[in-house]
């Protein structure tokens, strides 16, 4: 079975969302089960037969003030329980879709985090850590790197990495090494942390994904890279797979060479989930 478990409606930025509303308002909306058909599409090309959709926490209303940053409150403008009724209504349509979430990590933001979640029918949550206080560690505009030396960004990402696993609040930790997205790759001298960090990470349970999405950006590789995803079967840590599309012709893309990663590393089996409960699959 081949999943693809991080999927966004559309991109990110108002320009780009501008730039390309059009082929989601031809279709009702990007909530639509026409647009979200069109993901489903893609991934049944793919040989893909579950799907979910995973918006970011920093496009809702609800969460505007969770970050002093003028980007992510220009981007709060959608509303939460519209999104979860749109993707469960395209399920209850016969769509093979989830409902999920990739939510920030913030850690003086776990009780909103927390109340955010509670009560709303999530199938799947991804953490993501984006920010080290006010600096973003992939965004251009408010880059950690043009502040504090790779040691420093690294150091704090992972520390905040294992702190979200540790929360209880996610299933998923996305893009685990997404520092080095812009090709500050993880000193030589730090690969102790970075051990100590997937240990860490094992005794929560909470599972990591392997994402094609890395080929697409600057550093062109696999999220994790495959020594990192070895050391993490190794540690016993399970697997999703995932794209982090933001636009239905990425869904799956580039997955022969995610599925050779995981098989390449030891996974025989990805996990799926359905109300957050995870169930382990045979790897397509």
């Amino acid at each position: 079975m081949l999943t693809d478990y991080h999927l966004h409606l559309q991109p990110d930025g108002i320009e780009p969302r501008s730039e390309a509303a059009s082929r989601w308002q031809s279709d009702g909306g990007h909530l639509s089960a026409a647009w979200i058909g069109r993901y489903v599409e893609r991934a049944r090309s793919r040989a893909v037969t579950q799907i979910a959709l995973t918006d970011h926490v920093h496009r809702f209303r609800e969460a505007r003030e969770w970050v002093d940053n003028e980007w992510w409150q220009g981007e709060a403008t959608e509303d939460v329980d519209a999104y979860v009724e749109g993707v469960a209504a395209a399920r209850e349509a016969g769509l093979p879709v989830l409902v999920g979430v990739e939510m920030d990590w913030l850690p003086k933001r776990q009780e909103e985090i927390a109340r955010f979640l509670e009560g709303r029918p999530f199938d799947i949550v991804l953490g993501s850590v984006h920010w080290i206080e006010e600096l973003a560690v992939d965004h251009p505009d408010y880059p950690a790197w043009d502040r504090h030396p790779p040691e420093s960004v690294w150091s704090a990402y992972l520390a905040e990495l294992v702190a979200a696993a540790e929360s209880g609040l996610y299933d998923v930790l996305a893009h685990p090494d997404l520092p080095k997205v812009f090709g500050s790759r993880l000193p030589p001298s730090m690969a102790g942390d970075l051990q100590a960090a997937v240990e860490a990470i094992a005794a929560t349970g909470v599972a990591i994904e392997c994402s094609s999405a890395g080929l697409r950006k600057p550093i062109g590789e696999l999220y994790p890279d495959p020594d990192l995803l070895a050391a993490f079967h190794r540690a016993g840590v399970p697997a999703t797979l995932s794209s982090d599309a933001h636009a239905p012709e990425d869904v799956a893309r580039d997955y022969p060479t995610a599925v050779a990663a995981l098989k390449g590393a030891g996974y025989t089996t990805i996990t799926t989930f359905r109300g957050r409960v995870p169930e382990q699959v045979e790897l397509g």
